[in-house]
């Protein structure tokens, strides 16, 4: 139980500061930076094993499919094939595996479950600074807007909320570019970890002290 509070505590700090100090704008909380928290709150959708090269209008991965609506390239790991990515605390690695929009610089992500937390690593093509914007839907309503400036050098940030659940992403901006690290914790994991939390809770009410 602390370790969700702990997280929520510290999205709430990160979130002040992004929004003076990153332009992002959010209903939710917003999560600029790959904390443990934020790691330990959510399942990332593995692409390492995907060749590179390889297009895919789709990945998956613990039962849970998030599907693109244009082709996506997977390159990587950085730098074969995607010159460079930002390194932590700005990321979760320096070397991630990455999925390139190829000729589209809008992308829209669908996902299976609604996800109350969802976050994505960004870097453009370009190697300058250009401005992207994350807009997080649940159905047709827009529940949360991201807007953050990336540097295509060496420059890749996070683009992540926690809050209401929502099931799809429109992310848009002036270049192509490279997502990595996809994670999101679903409602029903949220519910999930409530209740397994609940339950050791009643347990440890249950057990005679001598047997701890």
């Amino acid at each position: 139980m602390s370790e969700l509070n702990n997280f929520s505590a510290s999205v709430e700090g990160m979130q002040e500061a992004a929004v003076f100090e990153d332009g992002i704008v959010t209903n939710g909380q917003a999560i600029p930076v790959p904390t443990p928290g934020y790691l330990a709150a959510t399942t990332k959708i593995d692409i390492s094993n995907l060749p590179s090269g390889s297009l895919h209008d789709f990945i998956t991965d613990n039962g849970i499919t998030v599907t693109f609506s244009t082709p996506m390239q997977k390159l990587g790991p950085v730098p074969d094939g995607w010159a460079t990515w930002s390194s932590p605390p700005f990321s979760e690695s320096a070397n991630p595996d990455v999925l390139y929009t190829v000729d589209q610089n809008i992308l829209t992500m669908e996902l299976s479950d609604s996800a109350r937390i969802f976050g994505f690593e960004l870097e453009p093509f370009f190697f300058g600074v250009s401005t992207y914007t994350a807009d997080f839907y649940s159905g047709d309503t827009l529940v949360d807007s991201i807007t953050r400036d990336v540097n295509g050098n060496a420059g890749a940030r996070l683009f992540g909320r926690v809050g209401e659940p929502i099931n799809r992403v429109v992310v848009s901006g002036p270049d192509t570019f490279a997502i990595a690290q996809i994670r999101l914790q679903t409602a029903l994991e949220q519910i999930q970890k409530v209740m397994l939390i609940i339950s050791l809770l009643l347990l440890l009410l249950v057990i005679p002290p001598f047997l701890l």
